[in-house]
């Protein structure tokens, strides 16, 4: 047999007990011998396996559970928004305050406890955009006075295109790598986007408000409920600019890409 080729072939595996035995209990007329190559690959395979086994991330993580949340709570949005009871519409803002609180909090705690998952990172974008999408659709049905349907469809149209352009251009840019990847990586028009939306969308919910808190809160520094609501809106139109701005310059950084692909690596003949 050829030493010098195993060795070149198979890296070094610490030895392991043989069969589930002790080292004391192996005997020498075991059909595998330590110096066989049939021995060194199950070790190889015995330590692979250990290894991922370790590595082995838990799912249901405190940030996980808080991305999930955000989940469960747009079925309960969608039928509070509904729902005739007077406090409705103001527990809609205060869910959706609290789900943007959580978007924020669990980033947070998954940086600062180094427990972030690669199913946290799936996860995260999609339970936001199911939440921000699913508000807007609802807003744009039933906007809050004065604003009209038709105002309000064209903010949320821009924004809903955007987003699913967004993760087009996303999915591509991971197929293709390298410097396609780096190229979609979230700007400051983004994040800026994201403030201005999350901002505008909570005040118009709570603009919608039916119990009178709200009002009174506004009155107490010298506000009405049209002014705020008013004002929302534009806020809204604000963030939906910066989206098409931000998604414009996304293109523009991965354009030569788009122009110029890499060619496609040839596979060596054997």
């Amino acid at each position: 047999m050829d030493k010098s080729g195993s060795k070149e072939h198979l890296p070094h595996i610490e030895q392991i007990p043989l069969l589930g035995l002790s080292k004391r209990e192996e005997s020498f007329d075991s059909p595998y011998d330590r110096r066989s190559e049939v021995y060194r690959q199950l070790a190889y395979e015995y330590a692979k396996e250990h290894t991922r086994q370790q590595n082995q991330q838990h799912i249901w993580t405190v940030p996980n559970l808080l991305t999930f949340l955000r989940l469960v709570l747009v079925p309960v949005v969608m039928a509070l928004w509904y729902a005739q009871h007077d406090l409705a519409q103001l527990l809609v803002a205060v869910l959706f305050v609290t789900a943007s609180v959580t978007d924020w909090l669990d980033g947070y705690i998954a940086r600062k406890f180094e427990i972030a998952t690669a199913f946290g990172a799936f996860l995260d974008p999609v339970a936001d955009k199911i939440m921000v999408t699913a508000v807007l659709i609802l807003m744009s049905i039933e906007p809050p006075p004065p604003i009209s349907q038709t105002q309000m469809a064209v903010p949320v149209v821009i924004m809903c295109c955007r987003e699913v352009t967004m993760s087009a251009l996303r999915e591509w840019a991971a197929s293709a790598g390298g410097a396609a990847h780096k190229a979609v990586k979230v700007n400051s028009f983004g994040k800026w986007k994201t403030a201005l939306q999350m901002t505008s969308m909570s005040l118009l919910l709570f603009c919608k408000d039916r119990t009178g808190r709200v009002s009174g809160i506004f009155e107490g520094v010298h506000l009405t409920v049209l002014q705020v609501s008013y004002v929302s809106w534009l806020l809204l139109c604000a963030a939906a600019s910066l989206a098409a701005w931000s998604l414009a310059i996304y293109f523009a950084n991965v354009w030569t890409h788009f122009v110029a692909p890499p060619a496609p690596q040839r596979e060596k003949a054997a």
